[in-house]
């Protein structure tokens, strides 16, 4: 018999704040039809993921270490086709525009509810996943 489940979007989880980051993972991990492949708490770490994982998505703070319009651009041209959502704690659209304008496919608010990054990343890859809000 064959398999005729979609494989698991791979993701990236970037984000200095630990707490943050592993609550990320905890959800990201008990969702059907994705897998956090890998993490990183600054921008440099965050390439050498890139670089090494390869990951479908990737899902990264602003404020941090190595952060910003810079990383966004250089994992951009590490692997072109990564769909890079910012989940950031600054609503300012100065900021937002500038991580949309770097390559970034989505800009997120982190406002304390999960529910807006998770509708993000169907909205990101429910055509090829085949996952479901």
């Amino acid at each position: 018999m064959t398999d005729l489940a979609p494989h698991p979007l791979r993701l990236l989880v970037v984000d200095d704040h630990e707490v943050v980051r592993q609550g990320l993972v905890a959800l990201l991990d008990r969702r059907d039809g994705f897998q956090v492949v890998a993490e990183a708490s600054d921008g440099v770490t965050c390439l050498q993921r890139v670089r090494e994982f390869h990951p479908d998505g990737l899902i990264m703070d602003f404020s941090m270490p190595g952060g910003g319009p810079l990383l966004v651009k250089a994992a951009r041209e590490l692997h072109p086709d990564l769909h890079i959502i910012v989940f950031s704690g600054r609503q300012d659209a100065r900021t937002r525009d500038a991580m949309l304008d770097a390559g970034a496919n989505q800009y997120v608010v982190k406002t304390g509810r999960l529910r807006p990054l998770i509708e993000a990343l169907d909205r990101a890859f429910m055509p090829i996943s085949g996952v479901l809000p």
